[in-house]
């Protein structure tokens, strides 16, 4: 690391400067000097307006910004070398993030954060026995009945790393759903994985599709049947997140 990536780095870390301090001391200090991948990734978050959290769906969305717009701020968010800065895998932003990287003519033409990085090819559907507990005595979630609940795993792609685990699991990975809603949620979730195209919640009515991303999104966050009653007390109380 280089001591402008030092500097810059430990500005973005330090919680001492606004954004736009941030971004105009790089505009006017270092648009001649090489930044390094992680350096750009971090540049993009505060520009961008998100500050990572795992407990804070919201966190982990921005919206598409496109390298003309990036360029602005900074020459190396041109790349040639395929957005090495905005890489799915081992890039700053990549170990955090699910990115969407949009072309125009063969090249990265824009990206967009959409979602947590928190997957894993790991699936295990045991739940804490403590957790079991609790939910199966609440009412379902969606039917507001308190008979034949289950305990359904709000991540219907059982692939999020944290609730696969009894140890670090926690309770608000789950819900408590009636067998019949339950059973309307895997079918739903089963079109979601063979298809790539996540559930409308429009087909139920709701003026808006999804709280958090649209369709093509690849976290379940923001999806109505990953958490039905935020859901419903995100779309009819506040503004929603695009």
């Amino acid at each position: 690391m280089t001591s402008s990536d030092k500097i810059i780095q430990g500005m973005v870390t330090s919680g001492n400067y606004s954004a736009d301090e941030i971004i105009e001391y790089v505009k006017t200090e270092y648009r001649e000097i090489h930044l390094s991948p992680q350096t750009l990734g971090m540049l993009f978050e505060v520009y961008a307006g998100v500050s990572y959290d795992e407990n804070d769906p919201a966190s982990c969305f921005s919206r598409e910004i496109s390298i003309e717009e990036l360029k602005s701020i900074h020459p190396d968010f041109e790349s040639t070398n395929g957005c090495q800065w905005a890489r799915s895998d081992n890039s700053y932003l990549g170990k955090r993030y699910i990115i969407k990287r949009p072309k125009a003519k063969g090249r990265v033409a824009a990206v967009k954060l959409d979602g947590a990085n928190n997957k894993s090819i790991k699936r295990n559907r045991g739940i804490k026995r403590e957790i079991v507990d609790k939910l199966s005595k609440q009412r379902c979630s969606i039917l507001d009945i308190s008979t034949n609940i289950e305990i359904d795993h709000k991540d219907g792609h059982y692939d999020v790393l944290s609730n696969q685990d009894t140890v670090t699991q926690k309770e608000s990975d789950f819900q408590p759903l009636s067998k019949a809603a339950n059973d309307a949620k895997r079918s739903h979730c089963s079109r979601c994985i063979s298809t790539g195209k996540r559930y409308d919640a429009a087909q139920l009515g709701y003026s808006q599709g999804f709280i958090l991303g649209d369709e093509d999104t690849k976290t379940c966050q923001g999806c109505y049947w990953h958490d039905p009653k935020y859901f419903n007390s995100i779309i009819f109380k506040e503004p929603l997140i695009n």
